[in-house]
């Protein structure tokens, strides 16, 4: 009697398990289904080629990638964890205090008009779109405003919000930037930018980035992360340790507050002193038709706050300037244009294209 009661349990018993057992998996099956389809902070593939843009400077070879600063052998560009720091010696250090080093570039790079530029050549940014064979084709910056300040002022901190516009209605493989950035006017060796990229990452979707380009023919970018189009985007360039109106290391952040993913660029300035100041920029790859640039027509960079170094203002939010627009690419004719908005408690730029 005792035996004939417990077979029963047992089996209800496994039975009751095994039940479980798959329920926990279905379960767990389908929430990473949802979290996958609800998850934009994946790692993409490597910056798109040049072998798949159209309008190519016929120079470029088709195995190199396009970058926001021209075009690079694929060796040539790296990754760098969120964990992980970039110093001026060319090494990598993870807060673990473990270190890694990259093999140094060995290619020339190319400028975005195809100008070839050894190794350690630093491509001359801003650089005009178009090509010498094609000037009616953009490859380059499009469209940006800029200042710059004096150099014991130099900038230790810009930040912008970006607006994400619907994606182009033509499709050819182009590349799209925006990005507010600094440079070192006087010796340009660096640019440091939070960018929002158009198939940058060869994926026809919008991604953001940070980056840091060129000294010895490296460039070096954070892990990137696909955004949706109608969002706001934060981009800010901190920095820290900083003599005099040189700061040595950096952090470039690009965050997309709605969905709370972020991607982040801790790097050396490689001393360089940042009195070149860009709020907002339009950069393009492959562009022949205004059909392929984002089907808005229109980019907002909104809450521009730029800190500088040296007194009076020792790190604080600098003097408000004078921002300079400046048109680039005249062909195809977009009807570009850079509207600076002067009211002091908002700074806004608007790129019109």
């Amino acid at each position: 009697m005792t035996a004939f009661v417990l077979r029963p349990f047992r089996a209800f018993r496994d039975i009751a398990r095994a039940t479980f057992a798959i329920g926990a998996l279905l379960a767990a099956a389908l929430c990473a289904t949802t979290a996958a389809a609800g998850q934009k902070n994946i790692a993409l593939g490597e910056p798109t080629g040049a072998g798949s843009i159209p309008h190519v400077p016929a120079n470029v070879p088709r195995d190199y990638v396009v970058t926001p600063n021209g075009f690079f052998h694929p060796s040539c560009v790296h990754r760098i964890d969120a964990d992980e720091t970039l110093h001026a010696n060319g090494t990598v250090v993870r807060t673990d205090g473990s270190v890694r080093r990259v093999r140094s570039c060995a290619y020339p790079h190319y400028a975005a008009d195809g100008t070839r530029l050894a190794r350690d050549a630093v491509p001359p940014l801003p650089f005009a779109g178009g090509t010498p064979a094609d000037p009616q084709l953009i490859n380059g910056w499009v469209a940006y405003a800029s200042y710059v300040v004096p150099r014991a002022n130099a900038a230790n901190f810009i930040a912008a919000n970006m607006s994400v516009p619907e994606a182009p209605t033509t499709d050819s493989g182009q590349v799209v930037y925006f990005f507010p950035g600094l440079e070192d006017i006087e010796n340009v060796q660096t640019i440091v930018q939070p960018v929002l990229g158009w198939n940058a990452f060869n994926d026809s979707d919008w991604t953001i980035a940070s980056w840091n380009c060129c000294l010895g023919g490296e460039t070096w970018h954070s892990t990137p992360v696909a955004v949706d189009a109608g969002i706001t985007l934060e981009g800010r360039v901190s920095s820290s340790n900083c003599t005099a109106n040189i700061c040595e290391d950096w952090s470039i952040l690009t965050r997309d507050p709605v969905n709370d993913h972020d991607t982040t660029l801790n790097t050396s300035g490689y001393g360089q002193a940042f009195d070149w100041v860009f709020g907002a920029v339009l950069e393009a790859y492959g562009i022949s038709q205004c059909g392929e640039l984002p089907v808005s027509g229109v980019e907002e960079f909104t809450h521009i706050l730029v800190g500088a170094l040296g007194p009076p203002s020792n790190g604080r939010i600098g003097v408000r300037q004078t921002w300079e627009p400046t048109i680039v690419a005249n062909s195809p004719n977009c009807s570009y244009s850079v509207t600076p908005h002067p009211d002091p408690d908002s700074p806004q730029i608007t790129i019109n294209y």
